[in-house]
């Protein structure tokens, strides 16, 4: 989901790190929406594309999701917008302490974002965890499966598999 944020290229770099990007205003929802009914529908997609270690959107290119039979779509706010719970087979909560958390966005911060410690830890504590409490936590109340995402990877990954295989059985049938 984080590849929908709204764009906000013409503010300059300090403002656009300022921004809030974990809460439901950076979304484009409507332009997600349509992904996701247009995918739905047996269309491939052209997902935009962010330069995270700038905070911009690249504007003449885009990712094609070629139309298949399943499409996931993650992030802290997938739950928060009714307009998207309505478009989807499956809810899923991922539940993870906020240490956990923490851990796991600094590393991607680091490695994929060329964020420094201060920043993400700045970040996560006026940004991030004020959001999560606001937005993400309350979400979790309209998932049809909760999982703890502590659990080993393997275990994880087989209760997402089974919960998808066992969806996609009842689709089936009715």
């Amino acid at each position: 989901m984080e590849h929908y944020s709204i764009v906000m290229n013409d503010l300059p770099l300090e403002q656009r790190a300022k921004e809030n990007y974990d809460a439901p205003f950076a979304m484009d929802v409507s332009l997600l929406e349509s992904h996701v009914r247009n995918y739905a529908a047996g269309h491939a997609i052209d997902t935009p594309i962010v330069d995270f270690s700038k905070h911009l959107h690249v504007t003449d290119r885009h990712e094609r999701i070629p139309a298949a039979s399943l499409l996931i779509v993650e992030g802290i706010l997938a739950l928060h917008f009714p307009q998207l719970r309505s478009c989807f087979d499956l809810l899923i909560y991922l539940e993870a302490p906020d240490n956990v958390c923490y851990h796991r966005r600094k590393v991607r911060d680091i490695t994929e974002r060329q964020r420094s410690l201060e920043f993400i830890q700045s970040q996560y504590e006026n940004n991030v965890l004020p959001a999560a409490r606001r937005y993400l936590l309350p979400s979790k109340r309209f998932a049809n499966l909760v999982l703890d995402s502590e659990a080993d990877l393997a275990t994880v990954e087989k209760r997402l598999y089974d919960a998808i295989v066992e969806q996609r059985a009842l689709a089936r049938v009715q």
